[in-house]
């Protein structure tokens, strides 16, 4: 069973654009239009107080994170909000990583705003990107179905899997949906940019860290940026995106994640969609869907200016015990994604987006991490 608010009007008179989008939290996607004067139709797995801020109408469907979308459901969804409505076509974000054919579903009734669905599978499937990485001469790690020798320098990772939580030590047990990569040590970079098929403009790089729990050691934490880096790493990085780009052209917002450690500057995975980091690089002088959307029609910046403002730290804080969310809570103002209260949070749940921004990439996420702890003090007080 599907909610839906509509905090707006829904029956097509703004006379603006619209979108529909989905994703495990469409909140960026909604921000990142409404900036560029864009409605959004939207719908995701927590249909928290933002979304309802942002969108101009939305639909929570109820999901476990981090698994993917119901098919048929968001289908359905999909239609009651496009009911009355001329959308462009469909923006997709995290929740489709291991699903090509529910966005080949989706693209038979609106057209698909970014990657297509073939190219997004073969961006997901391990063999390909290896075989596509070897052909461009980018440094990707070793990857195997068998379970290795080693373990202790080995990760497993689902076929698809997206944020983290999916990745588990190099012991375990094989299975058909999962395959083992060399484990490579050193600094996580990525690269956030936006590609034309085989053309591309870097937006900026950031700094990503893991939330580790006793299940899931590579939970993912949260990223900073803009954050500068070596002009030799910076044109080693661009090239192996370029290199890929020409053997499997992407559309619109992307990023391409690397380590960078004794062993150089290691390709890790790219991601085709809109991701974490639209809080980290978005900038009301150039909404980043506005690019998105622009390079979709071919359409590239000659440069892109570094975003505005200060360096932005911003993850996921998650509840570590069992929080209550009273009536009446007052969410401070540098938190994102903010569940309507009352509500409760079980362990290892996301709690909300925490936002921090300070002059320098260190004091950004020393804050953000003083902020972590500081709404899990606040709610776990009030259990209390």
């Amino acid at each position: 069973m599907t909610t839906v608010n509509e905090p707006g009007a829904a029956d097509g008179t703004t006379g603006r654009p619209t979108i529909l989008a989905a994703a495990f939290s469409a909140r960026q996607i909604a921000a990142s239009a409404k900036l560029a004067g864009i409605d959004t139709l939207a719908v995701d797995f927590f249909g928290d107080l933002d979304l309802e801020d942002h969108a101009k109408a939305s639909t929570v469907l109820r999901g476990h994170y981090p698994d993917g979308f119901s098919g048929e459901a968001l289908i359905e969804s999909l239609e009651r909000l496009a009911e009355g409505e001329t959308p462009l076509g469909f923006v997709y974000g995290a929740g489709f990583e291991d699903r090509p054919e529910l966005l080949a579903a989706i693209g038979t009734r609106w057209p698909i705003l970014g990657t297509d669905p073939e190219t997004a599978r073969r961006l997901k499937d391990p063999e390909i990107v290896a075989e596509i990485c070897r052909a461009a001469g980018a440094a990707h790690p070793a990857i195997q179905r068998a379970a290795p020798n080693d373990p202790g320098n080995w990760l497993s990772k689902q076929v698809g899997g997206c944020g983290g939580s999916h990745v588990r030590l190099g012991d375990t047990p094989p299975s058909d949906d999962r395959y083992y990569q060399r484990f490579v040590r050193g600094e996580r970079i990525s690269m956030a940019f936006v590609a034309a098929g085989t053309r591309s403009a870097v937006i900026g790089y950031s700094r990503q860290w893991a939330d580790a729990s006793p299940d899931e050691p590579f939970r993912y934490g949260g990223a900073v940026g803009p954050i500068p880096v070596d002009p030799q790493n910076d044109a080693t990085m661009r090239e192996a995106v370029t290199a890929v780009l020409h053997r499997l052209p992407l559309k619109g917002l992307c990023s391409a994640d690397f380590v960078i450690g004794d062993d150089g500057i290691v390709l890790l995975e790219l991601n085709a969609r809109c991701g974490a980091t639209l809080d980290v690089f978005e900038d009301p002088a150039r909404p980043l869907v506005a690019l998105h959307l622009a390079a979709l029609r071919g359409s590239l910046p000659e440069t892109l200016a570094r975003p505005s403002g200060p360096i932005r730290a911003t993850g996921l804080a998650w509840a570590r015990q069992p929080l209550d969310l009273p009536a009446g809570f007052a969410w401070p103002t540098w938190t994102r994604d903010r569940t309507a209260p009352p509500g409760a949070f079980a362990a290892g749940q996301p709690i909300c987006t925490i936002v921090a921004e300070a002059s320098s990439a260190e004091a950004a996420e020393r804050l953000f991490h003083d902020r972590t702890q500081q709404i899990n003090d606040m709610l776990g007080s009030i259990a209390a």
